[in-house]
């Protein structure tokens, strides 16, 4: 499907605070209002689909910071296990 054979949606009576924080935050990541909420769209949907697989409070807290790009540290196996190749 090309953008041009996308349906498109219109959202009427969309109180201002809240366009105002879709424009805000559409400019902290340096897009469109409209693709800020495609992208909060599609965490949503991968929220909601990840969920049925389960409900941990733990589980949805990692997904959510995956799908916001939030880096987790590298494994320290790897550097503990160089350090003690290095050792021997």
């Amino acid at each position: 499907m090309t953008p041009s054979d996308m349906p498109s949606i219109t959202i009427r009576k969309l109180p201002e605070e809240q366009l105002q924080w879709l424009r805000m935050r559409a400019a902290e990541h340096n897009r469109s209002v409209n693709a800020e909420l495609l992208d909060l769209l599609a965490v949503l949907r991968a929220d909601e689909l990840a969920a049925l697989e389960t409900d941990s409070p733990f589980a949805k807290s990692y997904r959510r910071a995956k799908a916001l790009g939030v880096r987790t540290p590298s494994s320290s196996t790897a550097t503990v296990r160089s350090d003690r190749d290095r050792d021997e």
